[in-house]
């Protein structure tokens, strides 16, 4: 594939490579800059808030984004000053790039913000030509009154999002909510690209002793990671391990619980390297991500990027009904689909180890069906 020229990508930390895509970008464009912006901390090996530029895939300069920090109890309050920064160096430092390189070919983020953000640079004449792959909704309906004051806020840039040149959805349901409220024009049709996966060749069988769960994620609890702690509390889950790959505002919660847990339980914070991840995850037997089935949560619009993860490495997946893609899993018979539930919990266990072999075989399957390589080609039109 003969690259294009240049390509300035925005993401929050620490989804810039979710699904894969800073890896296509890489193998696609010449020159690539990355914006990656912090928003929790994510432990002291996490440098956020920084700008990489790529040339030929290789790195050729860093250097950090001014930032301004906060206690963790405030930092929905310190946010609309976080984004103002974020606005302003993001059009310094880029206008500085178009100086030096020229033109940008594109301007492709995933979040409402800077997307409104990017089409400012087109209007500038920074880039040509501006993606916005819609990845969330933040329904305004939250017990914090101040979580949802920005999350209205956050909507009049989401609004703003169709002043892109190209707006690619991860599922059917972001695009029927916005036709739905009348943002988007109800008889068009959109381009539907979800999470990719970076499949593995070979399914797996079960070989370890004990039996080791892994979650990989952000750790908050809406993420539903209490479900199998509290799991283990009241059923004895012999010989059985959890790896936790990830950290973020809840850690401190999920530390604490884990001392007065009886199942092993490795913490192994927040890892930078893709290679180390994979490692850890495949050393592994089932994946776990038993989001929380309630309103508020963001989850209900996305696509699982920690699922896809684990498809990808041919681990079967224990989840709840909240996205969509669970019907899928549910189809293929990729893992178990629960309700947040303990008994189900440990029935779904039981049921993946006494069918380990073809649990395996259909994760990887499914993962297959959504290799990065061929399915993020209409982002980019």
């Amino acid at each position: 594939m003969a690259k294009e020229r240049s390509i300035i990508y925005v993401n929050y930390s620490p989804y810039e490579n979710a699904g894969r895509i800073f890896d296509y970008l890489l193998d696609r464009y010449q020159l690539v800059v990355l914006f990656s912006l912090g928003f929790h901390k994510l432990g002291q090996n996490h440098k956020s808030n920084v700008i990489h530029i790529y040339k030929k895939g290789s790195l050729i300069n860093s250097y950090p984004l001014y930032q301004v920090a906060g206690p963790k109890s405030l930092v929905f309050l310190f946010l609309p000053i976080k984004s103002f920064l974020v606005l302003i160096q993001i059009l310094y430092h880029s206008y500085k790039m178009r100086l030096k390189y020229g033109q940008f070919n594109y301007y492709f983020t995933v979040n409402a913000f800077t997307a409104w953000i990017g089409n400012l640079l087109r209007k500038m004449k920074v880039v040509k030509k501006t993606t916005f792959w819609v990845w969330d909704y933040y329904p305004p309906i939250h017990k914090n009154k101040l979580i949802t004051f920005i999350r209205l806020l956050y909507w009049q840039f989401d609004k703003r999002g169709s002043d892109s040149n190209q707006i690619v959805f991860l599922n059917q349901r972001l695009i029927d909510l916005r036709k739905d409220i009348g943002i988007l024009v109800k008889n068009k049709k959109y381009n539907l690209v979800p999470i990719g996966t970076k499949p593995v060749e070979k399914s797996r069988t079960k070989n370890t002793k004990p039996l080791k769960m892994v979650f990989f994620g952000v750790l908050k609890q809406s993420q539903g990671l209490d479900l199998l702690l509290d799991t283990a509390r009241k059923y004895r889950l012999n010989n059985t391990e959890l790896h936790v790959i990830g950290s973020g505002p809840d850690d401190g919660h999920f530390r604490g619980k884990c001392k007065k847990s009886t199942l092993k339980v490795k913490f192994w914070g927040y890892v930078k390297e893709d290679k180390k991840i994979d490692e850890i995850i495949s050393s592994c037997d089932i994946g776990i991500a038993t989001y929380l089935p309630e309103e508020r949560n963001v989850s209900y619009y996305g696509d699982p990027s920690k699922i896809k993860q684990y498809l990808s490495l041919a681990l079967p997946v224990i989840t709840t009904n909240v996205f969509v893609f669970s019907q899928e899993i549910k189809k293929y018979k990729a893992g178990v689909i629960i309700n947040y539930n303990k008994k189900e919990l440990i029935t779904a266990i039981n049921t993946i180890k006494a069918n380990y072999n073809l649990y395996s075989r259909n994760a990887l399957n499914l993962g297959k069906k959504y290799d990065y390589k061929t399915i993020y080609k209409p982002l980019f039109q």
